[in-house]
């Protein structure tokens, strides 16, 4: 007798809709241009270079070498070291050693990392924030002089009479049930901010007070300058297909044949709802069911998580895929060796011609094949990020237990001068990376509010800002024992309105002069966070194998061109899950 059982494994960018998105470029699958035709008689790329080393160029290194194993493979990075953004430091202080994260510090579930993590051997040396756990718990908003807690679920009446006298729900409460009734937009708006999106179908005081924040902690970014269509996917195609977002999706869920009441349970509120999904983005689900075979006690803790990281820090991904690139014995990885630029070879789209190097010594090489991480200054502009890590010996120095807290854009100056963008309480977000006790924070500052700046505060100005957000918004006016500042400059791209549009002209562009030998991954086309960038060189790999490197219309971005109606899926469907007994 055959036991059949699902072991499911949430999609984050997929699951948590709301607010991680899936950006046009995400869910590529293995399709092949109209425009296809062979160009060579080889049955594999013989030269490939990554023009990049960061997560997204390790990562497509690694799947396109275990696709193209006879293929040389050569990763050129500009920087001193591999692995971008993702940066782990131990410090000294008295007692043991604390660890600093300079970029980000968790991930949540993810299908394809969690693979990935098996395949690494790495799986023993991650920890886990339970989703019962206060880290996953407990969010807070500072508004407008005071820290919010966040419901987790459908507030309770003393929980909602809190939120309504900090002013964060005023108008919202008028907005959210109307919006089934507010007029659809017009069939001519192509795309719309998200602050223009929320205000026109609920209330400005929501895009302000809750969203701008939320957006603060994803992307750093201004909601009056990002793109709905590409950050707020699902409610912008429930409007479109059924005039309005809330109700569309009620109706969704009648059309599905399962109503919501009897969909819902009463831990996660959302079991077996229905969701809109890009058929891309449901065949590469299907994909990895077909493809994975992870652990179940792996996936069980996965499934109990929140969020995960690595007891020596996120960067512990980086240099597990540097070492498993390198046993590999066919990908080569050059650091100090920016890319100066790349170009076709002639008109017949017979390989890419790179020059790398420092300009004053290059190298010009030809490849038949180019996978490129490389920013494209007309598609997204740019944020920077500053964050100042700090470490004071005395545990509990505030009385919150929590991930952290954000800070929306319609907080007074006077609360915020510095311009933080929030504050994020490390002794609760992460466990088991510190051998002593104490309290450990992490002030971000920056990001939009920083634009056009030709300068930032230095380590000391940063330093002094940093303390200044904690005596003012957590009484902290104690000395840190220990502390980091890091400068990203230019870190997180931003999906600003008429991204869609781009996209889709850099797509036929790249198409047209490379005849599909450069192919195109990373946080500027496949979403900003680790898992997405992660995904995107999986699915890159997977359209590279067999014969799919000689699509001659290949770009990775064929998401941004297909047109192809959304499908009513049920959230399962998404979600990995794994046939076990027998």
């Amino acid at each position: 007798m055959r036991l059949t059982r699902h072991v499911s494994l949430r999609e984050s960018p997929l699951r948590h809709y709301a607010t991680r998105p899936l950006p046009p470029a995400l869910a590529s699958r293995r399709i092949r241009s109209r425009y296809s035709h062979s160009i060579t008689s080889s049955a594999y790329p013989e030269r490939i270079a990554v023009l990049g080393g960061g997560v997204a160029g390790l990562s497509s290194a690694y799947f396109v070498s275990r696709e193209f194993p006879q293929s040389k493979i050569t990763v050129f990075e500009a920087g001193k070291d591999a692995g971008g953004w993702l940066k782990s430091k131990k410090v000294a202080v008295p007692g043991g050693e604390v660890l600093f994260e300079q970029g980000p510090r968790t991930l949540r579930n993810a299908t394809v990392t969690a693979h990935l993590c098996q395949e690494l051997g790495i799986v023993d040396d991650i920890t886990y924030t339970r989703r019962d756990a206060p880290a996953a718990q407990n969010r807070y908003i500072y508004y407008p002089d005071r820290l919010n807690q966040l419901p987790t679920k459908i507030p309770s009446p003393s929980e909602f009479l809190a939120l309504w006298r900090s002013g964060i729900l005023r108008g919202a409460i008028i907005g959210i049930p109307r919006e089934p009734f507010v007029r659809k937009r017009e069939d001519a708006i192509t795309d719309e901010t998200i602050g223009s999106f929320l205000t026109r179908r609920v209330h400005r005081r929501l895009a302000d007070n809750v969203v701008s924040a939320v957006f603060h902690g994803i992307y750093a970014g201004d909601i009056w300058r990002l793109s709905a269509k590409t950050l707020l996917p699902q409610a912008w195609h429930l409007e479109g297909r059924y005039g309005s977002a809330l109700g569309g999706f009620y109706t969704l869920q009648k059309e599905s044949g399962r109503p919501l009441e009897q969909q819902l349970d009463e831990k996660t509120m959302s079991v077996d709802q229905h969701v809109l999904a890009h058929p891309m983005a449901i065949e590469s689900a299907q994909a990895m069911n077909d493809e994975f075979d992870i652990e179940e006690d792996f996936v069980s803790k996965m499934q109990n998580a929140s969020t995960f990281t690595f007891k020596n820090g996120l960067q512990h991904l980086i240099t597990s895929l540097q070492k498993a690139v390198a046993k590999r014995g066919n990908v080569e990885i050059k650091v100090n060796c920016p890319v100066q630029s790349h170009a076709p070879v002639g008109n017949n789209g017979r390989g890419v011609v790179v020059t790398t190097g420092h300009p004053d010594s290059t190298t010009t090489q030809t490849f038949d094949l180019a996978i490129s991480t490389l920013r494209n200054p007309a598609l997204t502009p740019y944020v920077t990020v500053q964050t100042v890590n700090l470490y004071y010996s005395t545990p509990n120095l505030h009385p919150y237990q929590g991930f952290g807290y954000l800070i929306p854009q319609s907080v007074p100056f006077e609360q915020n001068p510095e311009r933080a963008l929030g504050v994020i309480f490390d002794s609760s977000a992460t466990s088991g990376q510190d051998s002593v006790d104490g309290t450990k924070l992490t002030v971000m500052l920056g990001g939009h509010w920083w634009d056009g700046w030709a300068n930032y505060p230095d380590e000391e100005e940063a330093l002094d800002m940093a303390k200044s957000v904690l005596a003012r918004h957590l009484n902290i006016s104690a000395e840190p024992t220990a502390s980091h500042v890091h400068l990203s400059r230019d870190c997180i791209p931003q999906y600003t309105l008429g991204y869609q549009d781009r996209l889709t002209s850099y797509h036929e562009q790249i198409s047209q002069d490379f005849k599909g030998r450069l192919r195109l991954v990373g946080n500027q086309v496949n979403g900003v966070g680790v898992n997405d960038v992660i995904q995107g060189s999986w699915n890159l790999a997977r359209d590279l194998s067999d014969d799919g490197w000689k699509d001659g219309g290949g770009t990775g971005l064929e998401r941004g061109t297909d047109t192809s109606p959304w499908e009513m899926v049920g959230i399962t469907q998404l979600e990995y899950a794994k046939i076990v007994g027998s």
